[in-house]
C-alpha cells in the first residue's frame, strides 16, 4: 500500500509539473478563488461589525425604555433614574428628549429632529458626543447646539456659526453651532441637532419626562435576561434590547453576507471548472499512456487515484497560497482602512480564523470534486482502444 501511494504521488507530480503554463493557470485560479472567499467575507464582517458597533455606540443603549404605545413621553423620569441608580447591573443611563423643529441659516431652512440630552450622562452610555467632525462638544449649561454633518452641509453651517431653531411649541431662538457631528448613520446625520436637555426642557415647557432612556449594562450580552427584571423594577412595559433595536440592520447585514457568498461561489466555480476541464483534457491526451499503464498491470483504481491526486496537489498548492494571500489582504485593510463615501466612514476588513478554515475546506473540497469525473473517465479507458488510439 505505501508503495502504491508513492507511485501515485510520483506519476501525479510528474504530470502536473510537466506543463508549466497549465500548472500556473490552474494554480492561480484556485489561489484567487480561495483568497476571494477570505477577503470578501472578511470585508463583509468588517462592514457589519462597524454598522453594529457604530449604532450601539452612538444611538442606543443595551436596554432602551420607551413610552407606552399610546403615550408620547415617559413620565416620572426622576423616580426612574433613582431606581436605576440602585440597580447593581446598571452601569449607566441617559434620558433623551426627541421632538421636531426647523433649523434655519439665512434663507435656508430644513425640518429637523431635536435631540435633547444630558452630556454627562450620555458620555457614560454612548460615544455620540465624541463623533465630532469639527468644533467641540456641548455641556449641560450650554446655550449651544451640535448639528449633524449632512444637515450642516445642506444649511452651509460650520462650527462657530449662528443658526435659528424653531421648536414645535412655536418658540424660536438663535443658537451658536458649537460642533458638527458625524455618526455614519445616514438618517441621523441628515436630520438631527443635539442640544442640552435642560435647554430643550425650557423651550418646550417639559419637565421630568423623556422620549427614551438608554441603559448601559455591565454585560451587554445579559440584556435579554435582564429585560424582564428591569420592566418589573421600573414598572414599564415598552423595553427593547440592543439586539431588538438593530434587528433590521442584522437582517440587512445577513443579506450582504449572502451576496458575498454568491461572489465567492462564482470565483470558486470558475476555478473548479478550470481544474476539471484541464484534467479532463489531460486524460484525453494521455489515453494511449493510460492504456499502456493498464496493459502493464495498472488497475482502474490506480489510474483513478493518479488523477484524483493531481487535483489534490493543485488544491494543496493553490489553497495554501490563497490562504496566505487572503490573510495578507485583510491585514492590509486593517492597517489601511478605505473611505466609504456612502457610509461616510473608514471601513476595514476584519480577520477571524473561521475565514481560513471555511475557505480552506470549501476550496479544497471543490477542487477534489472537480477532478472526480476526469479521474473516473481515465479509470474506465479501454486498454485495446487506448493502445490503438481509438
Amino acid at each position: 500500500m505505501p508503495h502504491e501511494v508513492h507511485s501515485v504521488l510520483f506519476y501525479s507530480k510528474k504530470d502536473i509539473f510537466k506543463n508549466r503554463k497549465i500548472f500556473i493557470f490552474i494554480t492561480l485560479a484556485i489561489i484567487f478563488a480561495t483568497a476571494n472567499i477570505i477577503f470578501v467575507n472578511g470585508l463583509m464582517d468588517g462592514m457589519v461589525s462597524y454598522d453594529v458597533d457604530n449604532t450601539v455606540e452612538s444611538s442606543i443603549g443595551h436596554l432602551n425604555i420607551y413610552p407606552k404605545e399610546d403615550e408620547r413621553f415617559i413620565d416620572g423620569l426622576g423616580i426612574k433614574e433613582q431606581r436605576l441608580k440602585e440597580m447593581k447591573e446598571v452601569d449607566a443611563y441617559s434620558p433623551r428628549l426627541s421632538v421636531s423643529g426647523v433649523l434655519s441659516n439665512k434663507e435656508l431652512s430644513f425640518p429637523v429632529v431635536i435631540l435633547g440630552l444630558d452630556p454627562d450622562k450620555e458620555g457614560r452610555v454612548t460615544r455620540l458626543l465624541e463623533k465630532l467632525d469639527s468644533g467641540t462638544a456641548i455641556n449641560s449649561n450650554d446655550n449651544a447646539i451640535l448639528v449633524s454633518s449632512r444637515l450642516a452641509e445642506d444649511l452651509k453651517l460650520s462650527a462657530g456659526d449662528e443658526a435659528t431653531l424653531a421648536f414645535e411649541t412655536g418658540n424660536t431662538r438663535e443658537y451658536k453651532v458649537k460642533g458638527i457631528v458625524r455618526t455614519g448613520n445616514l438618517d441621523f446625520d441628515s436630520t438631527t441637532i443635539i442640544m442640552p436637555l435642560n435647554e430643550a426642557n425650557r423651550q418646550l415647557g417639559i419637565d421630568n419626562k423623556a422620549s427614551v432612556i438608554l441603559i448601559k449594562l455591565q454585560d451587554k450580552e445579559a440584556a435579554d435576561a435582564y429585560k424582564p427584571l428591569l420592566m418589573q423594577e421600573l414598572e414599564v412595559s415598552n423595553v427593547k434590547t440592543w439586539k431588538e433595536e438593530i434587528e433590521f440592520l442584522l437582517r440587512f447585514s445577513e443579506a450582504w453576507r449572502s451576496f458575498a457568498r454568491v461572489i465567492s461561489a462564482v470565483g470558486l466555480i470558475a476555478a473548479a471548472v478550470s481544474v476539471g476541464i484541464i484534467i479532463y483534457i489531460n486524460v484525453i491526451h494521455k489515453t494511449r499512456q493510460i492504456g499502456i499503464m493498464k496493459a502493464l498491470g495498472a488497475k482502474d483504481s490506480f489510474v483513478f487515484k493518479i488523477f484524483i491526486m493531481e487535483a489534490a496537489l493543485f488544491g494543496v498548492i493553490g489553497v495554501s497560497i490563497g490562504d496566505v494571500l487572503g490573510y495578507l489582504a485583510i491585514k492590509y485593510t486593517e492597517a489601511y482602512p478605505f473611505y466609504d463615501a456612502v457610509m461616510q466612514a473608514w471601513i476595514s476588513a476584519r480577520f477571524d480564523y473561521y475565514l481560513l478554515y471555511n475557505a480552506t475546506l470549501v476550496s479544497f473540497a471543490v477542487t477534489i470534486l472537480s477532478g472526480v469525473y476526469p479521474a473516473i473517465k481515465a479509470s474506465r479507458v479501454d486498454i485495446i482502444k487506448a493502445i490503438w488510439g481509438e
